[in-house]
């Protein structure tokens, strides 16, 4: 797989570079484009180490992803996410470099995915086409199963293993099945 086709594999909004949303984008310095630079660092950052290693080039997208994640309030490490991921906001998303995110994830700002403080390191496992609402937490060693919606504010410490289903609360319990 080619860098370009790993970068365009998640579902971020990415203007044509000659056009006029491209250009107010860069001159506004918008959410959604530092959102797309930090997207872009972690996939070059994951390509250079996972699929074309290079340690010159890992290095900088490693440097450059955790500049902008800074800013922006992130501590994604590589190699969590599958493709396809979607952000939705910034603000303090943190992330254990042990869980593991499935496919076609989206998550919005203000969330934690990790482990209870627990030896040995417990972290989640989440399955493709899940969606993580704003200030949700996700702890400990469990598993989320494919396509389950997770409540803004909801604190999920139990397995969710039953699919397409609508999660929320404290702690998080399912509430309706799609």
């Amino acid at each position: 797989m080619k860098l370009k086709e790993y970068i365009a594999a998640d579902r971020m909004d990415h203007y044509p570079v000659i056009s006029k949303g491209y250009l107010m984008d860069w001159l506004l310095k918008t959410e959604q484009y530092w959102l797309r630079k930090f997207i872009k660092a972690l996939r070059c950052e994951e390509y250079y180490e996972f699929h074309h290693p290079n340690k010159f080039l890992n290095y900088f997208y490693k440097r450059k992803k955790n500049i902008i994640g800074r800013k922006l309030g992130f501590f994604i490490p590589a190699g969590c996410f599958d493709t396809g991921l979607k952000i939705y906001h910034y603000g303090s998303i943190i992330i254990n470099p042990k869980a593991r995110i499935g496919q076609d994830c989206t998550i919005h700002g203000n969330c934690c995915i990790g482990s209870k403080g627990t030896f040995p390191d417990d972290s989640p496992i989440i399955g493709n086409g899940v969606d993580i609402g704003q200030g949700a937490q996700i702890l400990g060693g469990i598993t989320i199963a494919d396509g389950v919606k997770i409540g803004a504010g909801s604190i999920v410490t139990k397995s969710i293993t039953e699919p397409h289903v609508t999660v929320v609360g404290i702690p998080a319990r399912i509430v309706s099945k799609s």
